[in-house]
């Protein structure tokens, strides 16, 4: 485990790989274990870090309101205690969000992003996560509610793993998710996409039950950006735990490719394990 203090607070992180660096962001129910697999399979060509916002995993969890602005603001700070001056992004859901809005605000310290399930409106979450859901949305009190399903559905060949992530979903505050679930409802990305000076790979899953993925359709219309919205036909929500070598290699394309637009090659098909396109 590695840590590093930021504004008093524990931040704790993990790094494999040698090479360009690439920050790796988590959604609003997760941490940097949804990570493990992608930051393995890149780590021979370039500096995987993931971390843990405040609040989530191994992070501090102490006080009860956190906004996408507030890491942000770590972000930008745990880079520069960590002497990174440029890298790339990752982000899902949550994570994508701070990743775009940090890519607009400081251009230079970024090369590329890759968006995950990412809501560019957050306002479209809120028939999923009402306020004062968060017990069915956890699984404490409905075992049959999404994203509980979701995490059991995910095909994560180690047990360990999987029962790793569902700990980690399962002792979130419902105090810090709703603060994080406010700010999230009340960012619409639409208008910083539209100025984003870096490369952007949207990413989504066409099987996805908590992202509608009408709203995202915009992203098509920005012909004039450095936009791409790719839809992997198969995935859910979770596309880089599902489709885990076929997300990596997108990935890496995506880190080298002079210009887009990237594309699932028919030659992965045949190398990478057959479930992932059942």
């Amino acid at each position: 485990m590695s840590a590093i203090h930021l504004d008093n607070r524990l931040v704790h992180y993990e790094v494999v790989g040698r090479g360009q660096p690439i920050i790796f962001l988590h959604s609003w129910l997760g941490s940097w274990r949804y990570w493990v697999s992608t930051m393995d399979l890149v780590s021979e060509r370039y500096r995987a870090y993931a971390l843990d916002f405040w609040g989530f995993g191994e992070s501090d969890r102490h006080g009860s309101h956190f906004t996408i602005t507030d890491y942000v603001h770590m972000l930008g700070q745990f880079m520069d205690q960590m002497g990174i001056a440029k890298a790339n992004l990752v982000g899902h859901g949550l994570g994508g969000m701070v990743a775009i809005r940090a890519a607009r605000e400081q251009p230079d310290r970024f090369l590329r992003l890759m968006t995950v399930s990412t809501p560019m409106q957050g306002h479209t979450l809120a028939d999923l996560v009402k306020p004062g859901t968060f017990s069915r949305l956890l699984g404490k009190s409905n075992p049959s509610n999404i994203w509980s399903k979701l995490l059991r559905s995910i095909p994560i060949t180690d047990p360990e793993v999987q029962h790793e992530l569902l700990e980690d979903t399962e002792g979130l505050s419902e105090t810090v998710l709703a603060s994080v679930q406010e700010s999230l409802f009340d960012t619409d990305l639409r208008s910083t996409v539209n100025v984003l000076e870096r490369p952007l790979l949207a990413v989504y899953g066409a099987q996805d039950k908590i992202i509608n993925l009408d709203h995202i359709m915009f992203l098509n219309q920005l012909h004039d950006r450095p936009v791409q919205l790719l839809i992997l036909p198969k995935a859910n929500h979770f596309p880089f735990l599902e489709q885990t070598t076929t997300f990596s290699r997108l990935l890496l394309d995506f880190l080298i490719a002079e210009q887009q637009p990237v594309e699932i090659k028919e030659e992965w098909k045949r190398r990478v394990n057959q479930r992932e396109y059942l």
